[in-house]
Order: structure tokens, then C-alpha cells, then sequence
């Protein structure tokens, strides 16, 4: 579907700010945070989304990133993990941003991911940025998992004629990086957002220097049959925007 074009400028101050956002989704009931990361408290499930580890080692050294978003991203991974009990985390995909960062990783950081991992399952879905991944980490490697009914991925399946259709028992996907640029009153504020309608969510980017897709590009808008919920993260708070005319290309 395509969103409603911008008019009215949002005031941020005067909408009801979140430390986190209870949604139900396909029957579930999910606790979304500023940070990217959703939880599932009924399994204790924590799914993050792109990670894109070593992201700033795999660029060109015209390309002005960061040497230090692997240390930055892993520690708040390690917040997330540590807010609520986490007996399995799920990572959607992209956990690194290349295969070769990933067989090369520093050994520091290393070990700082396999101390995370330490009594909790851990299943990695293979993204199109690692579609394989290195012999140290533990857990499962799948192109999918599952929460109750509910299918995980990385992205939809790009041959299926009928990707645009969200399975009816629900899918949480990846890939997109999401992000939504508000009008303000005052300016516009950008940032990463969690979409969804009632059969298929959009994770926002886990890591640190990730970048993102403006929500209202048809790339996302077409893989929603129904106007969609948007909950903006804004530093370490969630906003619920309902009314899509609030954004903004």
C-alpha cells in the first residue's frame, strides 16, 4: 500500500514517550525497545536484526565509518540480552556485514560473543550479507525460525510469486533496516522504526552504523496490505506514530 503523503508537523514533547511499547502481534505478545530489540517474554525470546558486525572494517577506506561499531554494537547486544531473562536469542540475519569479516573477527571480540551466548540458545538465520557463518559460534544456523505459529526470516522470498502476502499465522522479518523521518514542528527528527500490520512485522537495524530504508519507499510500503503501525525509536524511547501524514521522504 502507499502512505498518505506528509501535512501536519508532530510535537514529539506532546505524544506519550515509551521505555517500551507492549504490542500483540498474530496473538502474541511482543515488548519492542528503542535499541531495535523484540522480546517474546512467554518463551523469553529476544530477536535482534543486522547486526552487520565489522561493518566499518569491511568499507573502503574512503568510506568514513567508525572502527568501533563490532565493540559498540556487541555491548548493546549484551544490554538487551541482560533487561529481561533470555533463555534464546534469535538473530535475523546479517550478523555480519561481510563472510570475510566474519572468519576474521578479532579474537577480543570473539570472546566477548561467545561470553552473550554462555547458557542461553542462540539461532542464527542466515542473511544475504552471511549466508555462511564461522565454526566458533555456537547454536543453530537456519534460513528460518519460529516463534509459536509465527515465521522468522531475514527477508521475504524474493521468487515467490506471492511474496507481497504475509503468511496468515504471521511473519517477522529483517532486511530493510526501517526508519521513518517525522515532521516535526520544529524540523524533522529521522530514525529507526519497528512496521507492522497484522500479519507481517519489520525489525529496525540492531547495529550501531547500519543505516536504514525510509518506510514510505514501496520497497516496504507494498509488503503491507493494511495500514501499518509505526513505533519510532527516538534515543532510548519508543513513539507510537498513528498518523502516517506525519512522515515525511
Amino acid at each position: 500500500m502507499d502512505l498518505l503523503p506528509p501535512k501536519a508537523g508532530l510535537n514529539l514533547a506532546s505524544n506519550r514517550d515509551l521505555d517500551k511499547a507492549e504490542i500483540t502481534f498474530c496473538n502474541q505478545l511482543f515488548w519492542l525497545y528503542a535499541d531495535g530489540s523484540c522480546y517474546h517474554a512467554h518463551s523469553q525470546t529476544l530477536i535482534v536484526a543486522d547486526l552487520h558486525l565489522e561493518k566499518a572494517f569491511s568499507q573502503s577506506s574512503a568510506t568514513l565509518l567508525p572502527g568501533y561499531d563490532t565493540i559498540e554494537t556487541l555491548e548493546l547486544l549484551g544490554s538487551a540480552l541482560n533487561r529481561n531473562p533470555v533463555s534464546h536469542c534469535i538473530l535475523l540475519g546479517d550478523s555480519f556485514h561481510t563472510i570475510a569479516a566474519a572468519q576474521s573477527l578479532a579474537d577480543t571480540y570473539k570472546k566477548q560473543l561467545q561470553h552473550l551466548m554462555v547458557g542461553r540458545e542462540f539461532t542464527w538465520v542466515l542473511g544475504n550479507h552471511d549466508p555462511l557463518l564461522p565454526d566458533f559460534l555456537n547454536g543453530a544456523q537456519s534460513l528460518s525460525s519460529s516463534i509459536g505459529k509465527i515465521e522468522l526470516r531475514h527477508q521475504i522470498e524474493q521468487n515467490d510469486p506471492n511474496t507481497m502476502l504475509a503468511p496468515a499465522d504471521g511473519q517477522i522479518i529483517a532486511h530493510y533496516h526501517p526508519k521513518a523521518k517525522l515532521r516535526l514542528r520544529a524540523g524533522t527528527a529521522s530514525g529507526k522504526c519497528f512496521i507492522f500490520d497484522t500479519c507481517r512485522m519489520i525489525l529496525p537495524a540492531f547495529g550501531v552504523f547500519t543505516g536504514g530504508l525510509n518506510i514510505r519507499d514501496k520497497t516496504i510500503s507494498s509488503l503491507f496490505s493494511q495500514p501499518p503501525e509505526i513505533y519510532f525509536c527516538h534515543r532510548t524511547k519508543l513513539y507510537h506514530i498513528r498518523d502516517v501524514a506525519n512522515l515525511c521522504k
